[in-house]
């Protein structure tokens, strides 16, 4: 990515996501040596994530998090690129930690909010089984030009699901109990059956003349629904504009509704109904702009602010659980690295803005910890638009791109055997100390996102050597 030149994308349809990214020539020849030392001298060592792996073993590796971490309510724990192996072990690893030694209460992650309910019941003890919930479904080649088949869902690699696994054997044991929460859209933009239907059921019981501007946003997004955020931008691309518009205003006027009879809903179906069913209607009118922006990035008339209304979804979500939780509630957040980080993007740049991470950090102050999770060598994902996949994207396999020399990764040469975790505030204050230049750049997939990397996170952990899931949608 770091050799593309910038592209005007206005007017051109995109035919590869890594063309929405800024993109520059690198701004050196080669990593500062200094800070390469710096890091190979500083790095804490953690352990082996290669075959064999055990999430269960021992955690002493993991006590320099102790220091990183501190009193902070929340500890963001990031990842590249989804899909990949490594990242959900070493999640996995660090969650156990952040319970068993530091006493956080609440698993949060980049995973619909309503959906998470349901996640939040099972690993409270609930019947089941997490694969049912979970688990991949619909994929293959299906989808127009396919057999036919329609991706249910996305869902979360097996590495994710292991965790939630441990977690529900913890809590059986434990005096309290960690909750799980989803602070995203629902089916990763893909549809907003996932919050209307329980929403329509709020509402048969306070408030049934509401139902018709329900059913209207249901009657036009459902025919054009899909496993992800693509599938119905792509058909987007052939719907009517006047249908575009009455379903955002059917939207418009249930949230309308929602706000006006705000103290009727409250006494007829109690705050939490309220509360939570507001959520809901607020994802549904956020998968809405979602899927909007992305249509418009893929006709070629992308606006990198439309995508904000998603991360401010994900930062409120959050916040209110925080809010109705109480101060002693410590969350373990999980998202992409483009989510957690503190800084924000550049105003010219064709990404939102303002991230999660930054209206965290602008919300909690020194209460918001974001660890970066990143890697040098192995394979990491290629995503590839497709309009004929049932979930609008294929998932490659790619050889992961030599290290930019203005990237993070590029100083973690000195340490290729093990992951590394390097506190990225002590690195920046040596940086500036020694008037060195700081990395501009991290990992995206087979990309680089620019970013003032030490300053959008406070802890960085670099693999050395990734792989995809077992189970990655191809």
């Amino acid at each position: 990515m770091n050799d593309r030149i910038h592209h005007d994308h206005r007017n051109h349809p995109i035919e590869d996501l890594r063309d929405l990214l800024p993109s520059a020539e690198p701004t050196l020849t080669a990593a500062p040596a200094e800070l390469t030392e710096w890091v190979t001298r500083h790095a804490s060592r953690l352990a082996g994530l290669g075959p064999g792996a055990d999430p269960g073993a021992p955690l002493d590796d993991l006590e320099p998090l102790r220091e990183l971490v501190g009193d902070a309510r929340v500890v963001a724990l990031g990842e590249n690129s989804h899909q990949i192996r490594e990242f959900g072990l070493l999640r996995h690893r660090v969650l156990r930690f952040l319970v068993e030694e530091l006493g956080f209460t609440a698993y949060a992650m980049e995973y619909g909010a309503a959906e998470g309910r349901a996640v939040d019941a099972w690993v409270q003890g609930g019947p089941g089984d997490i694969d049912d919930l979970l688990a991949p479904t619909g994929g293959g080649s299906g989808g127009p030009g396919g057999d036919g088949r329609r991706a249910r869902r996305l869902g979360l690699p097996v590495e994710c699901r292991d965790a939630l696994r441990w977690l529900r054997r913890h809590n059986a044991g434990a005096a309290r109990p960690v909750r799980f929460v989803g602070c995203d859209i629902p089916a990763a933009g893909g549809s907003l059956a996932p919050v209307l239907e329980p929403v329509a059921a709020y509402l048969t019981a306070v408030d049934p003349g509401a139902l018709r501007f329900l059913r209207t946003a249901l009657e036009i997004s459902e025919p054009i629904a899909g496993g992800t955020v693509m599938v119905p931008a792509y058909a987007r691309l052939d719907l009517a504009p006047a249908e575009q518009d009455r379903l955002t205003a059917a939207l418009a006027r249930l949230l309308g509704r929602f706000g006006d009879l705000r103290e009727l809903y409250t006494e007829r179906g109690g705050r939490a109904a309220y509360e939570t069913a507001l959520s809901d209607v607020r994802a549904a009118v956020t998968t809405d702009m979602a899927q909007r922006a992305m249509a418009e990035a893929l006709a070629g008339s992308p606006d990198g602010p439309a995508f904000a209304a998603r991360e401010r979804y994900l930062a409120d979500t959050l916040l209110e659980f925080l809010a109705r939780s109480g101060p002693d509630v410590r969350v373990v957040l999980v998202g992409h690295n483009a989510h957690i980080q503190r800084s924000a993007n550049r105003a010219d740049g064709l990404l939102a803005v303002t991230t999660m991470g930054h209206l965290l950090a602008r919300a909690l102050g020194a209460d918001y910890v974001p660890v970066a999770l990143t890697g040098n060598g192995g394979e990491t994902v290629e995503n590839v638009p497709d309009r004929g996949h049932p979930l609008g994207m294929r998932w490659g396999r790619a050889a992961t791109p030599e290290a930019a020399p203005d990237s993070v990764e590029a100083l973690f040469a000195g340490v290729p055997g093990e992951p590394a975790l390097v506190d990225a505030r002590a690195l920046r204050a040596f940086a500036r100390r020694r008037g060195l230049p700081e990395p501009v750049r991290t990992r995206l997939d087979t990309a680089y996102l620019e970013m003032p990397v030490l300053e959008a996170f406070d802890g960085i952990v670099c693999v050395p050597g990734t792989n995809l899931s077992a189970d990655t949608p191809q």
